[in-house]
């Protein structure tokens, strides 16, 4: 007879909210961007040919390119591995190394995320795309991929329970870590704001003459 694991020890030993996890609805971002895999060709030969960045502004935009690029790619990877996992499985004994490489995907893809919006507040000039605790869903994300970071502080400082196995951890409504979470919704719209201006930023010239004036 095939073992049925109860939720409680899967939840305790694996991850929180696992044995509950049976579906998602993750959106798809690859037709909106098709520039996205030539950024960085794209900035080199506009950079050479078109215009530049001033020094230091141009370090920053090459990181951003890049991060973006990066996120891009670990969200869509992310997203695979989700739905290849949820694919069949039974959450009452769930495929554990698979479920952990999904978790690590969407590690790499808040990570990512959060390297593009320090970068993003040192181009606009020390204004980021949130504000400390304003409960936005950048705000949330970035917080996620600082607890991924810093699971060790979390734990000195009592934000991580007993309870909470990993620091990143996936319901069928999102991501969440120690006591915050993000939608699915909501990190498709980041990874949607974050690809945008790297499509700007392609171009320096055009960058330069703003979405209002680009042709």
């Amino acid at each position: 007879m095939p073992v049925q694991w109860k939720a409680e020890l899967l939840n305790q030993l694996i991850a929180p909210g696992i044995s509950a996890f049976t579906a998602a609805e993750i959106p798809e971002l690859t037709e909106q961007f098709p520039q996205v895999e030539y950024w960085l060709v794209n900035h080199f030969l506009n950079r050479v040919l078109r215009g530049s960045f001033k020094e230091g502004l141009h370090q920053a935009v090459l990181g951003y390119l890049r991060r973006a690029q990066q996120a891009y790619r670990a969200y869509h990877d992310a997203r695979q591995l989700t739905y290849e996992y949820l694919n069949g499985n039974d959450p009452s004994k769930p495929r554990i190394g698979s479920y952990y490489n999904v978790l690590s995907a969407w590690e790499t893809y808040a990570l990512q995320v959060s390297m593009a919006l320090d970068l993003y507040r040192w181009i606009n000039g020390g204004q980021g795309a949130f504000v400390k605790n304003d409960g936005s869903k950048e705000q949330r994300l970035y917080t996620m991929a600082n607890q991924v970071k810093h699971t060790s502080s979390c734990i000195d400082s009592g934000q991580c329970s007993i309870k909470d196995t990993v620091p990143l951890w996936l319901s069928n409504d999102g991501l969440h870590s120690f006591g915050i979470s993000v939608s699915y919704e909501e990190a498709f719209a980041v990874l949607r704001d974050i690809a945008q201006l790297a499509d700007q930023l392609q171009d320096p010239l055009t960058f330069a003459r703003g979405p209002d004036n680009q042709n």
